[in-house]
């Protein structure tokens, strides 16, 4: 899963200040807890939960979060955000993509050159549906839908003026993307790829977190939400409305807004809660998972169609992270931002 550098503003600035922005070393943590529980999810799943699904959402709310930040916050200028964007993401992207072409030609996985396309394109989670689709690439959904509110949340911050107003619209569209999550999967009985890979659907996820962000930023969130141990509630709650035994959709009507809310919380919790999550273990992994969420997903489909050890499967994963992070991705990323 993709990222925005996990900081925070000391104080809001316009486009033209260049203010320096503060690491939170937590939220690092948080994105190592998402791909910490991806990871798990897929390759010693605990009956009961999928907690590679939940661990997508945990990336989710993150990043609804931080672009609020960014984009409504700071006023970060759309020009540099997109080139920070593409910088951080297609390096790595394309080099995975291209590789898993190369190693997965003609093997079990019969991997697809239209399936390729569509994920370079962020046109995945729509194109697997209704086109073509290949299992080592079946993760780039979630990669298509925060590139896609990328794009949604910029033209929002260019054309609505005044944060209430911006409030209220996301607002509206998160219900909307909810509802109508809700009505496909209930009342025209979707399956769950066919629903909630879908941005239309899948996007309140990212502008929940968006919303409070915001009310946040404003002082306007209830006091009741500003607790300590908020974010370990609400995110102990989400949990458990995770179980497999809670309808999908409830996953994406209350647990998703209780994410949400947790990890906007996280500036008002113990430093117990933030100082286990700023750990060096933590925070680096969190570093890693961007490389790490592109390169489990063929690991992870060897042990779910041929049963090969996890174990190994997942030294391979990181094995092949690690490349990607450090000769690929963070080089690219310095590189294009020097000289673009």
């Amino acid at each position: 899963m993709t990222d925005i550098s996990a900081a925070q503003l000391v104080v809001s600035r316009s486009a033209a200040d260049t203010s320096s922005r503060t690491r939170l070393a937590y939220l690092d943590g948080w994105r190592g807890l998402s791909i910490a529980l991806v990871l798990i999810g897929h390759f010693f799943p605990i009956p009961g939960i999928n907690l590679g699904v939940m661990g997508v959402e945990f990336f989710f709310v993150l990043s609804g979060r931080l672009m609020a930040e960014i984009l409504f916050v700071e006023r970060y200028p759309l020009k540099a955000f997109f080139k920070r964007r593409f910088s951080r993401i297609y390096p790595a992207l394309l080099v995975f993509v291209v590789a898993s072409m190369v190693a997965l030609s003609g093997t079990f996985v019969a991997f697809k050159w239209k399936a390729a396309l569509t994920a370079l394109t962020f046109t995945y989670n729509y194109a697997g549906i209704l086109v073509s689709r290949a299992g080592a690439l079946d993760h780039i959904w979630s990669l298509c839908v925060e590139e896609h509110a990328y794009v949604i949340l910029a033209l929002i911050s260019f054309f609505v003026s005044g944060r209430a107003r911006v409030v209220m619209l996301l607002s509206t569209l998160s219900v909307l993307a909810m509802a109508n999550g809700a009505i496909s999967y209930w009342v025209f009985a979707m399956d769950y790829e066919t629903t909630y890979w879908r941005t239309d659907v899948h996007i309140a996820s990212i502008l929940l977190s968006a919303v409070i962000c915001l009310l946040k930023a404003d002082d306007r969130l209830p006091a009741l939400f500003k607790g300590p141990h908020v974010a370990v509630a609400a995110s102990v709650g989400a949990v458990l409305l995770f179980m497999d035994a809670v309808p999908t959709p409830i996953h994406y009507l209350v647990a998703v807004p209780l994410l949400a809310l947790a990890v906007n919380s996280l500036d008002f919790s113990t430093r117990y809660l933030t100082g286990l999550l700023s750990c060096w273990p933590m925070a680096t992994l969190g570093l890693w998972s961007y490389s790490l969420y592109l390169w489990q997903q063929p690991f992870y489909k060897f042990v779910y169609s041929q049963g090969s050890a996890p174990l190994l499967m997942l030294a391979g994963a990181f094995a092949c992270a690690l490349c990607s992070y450090y000769i690929v991705e963070k080089p690219a990323r310095g590189w294009l931002n020097r000289n673009w």
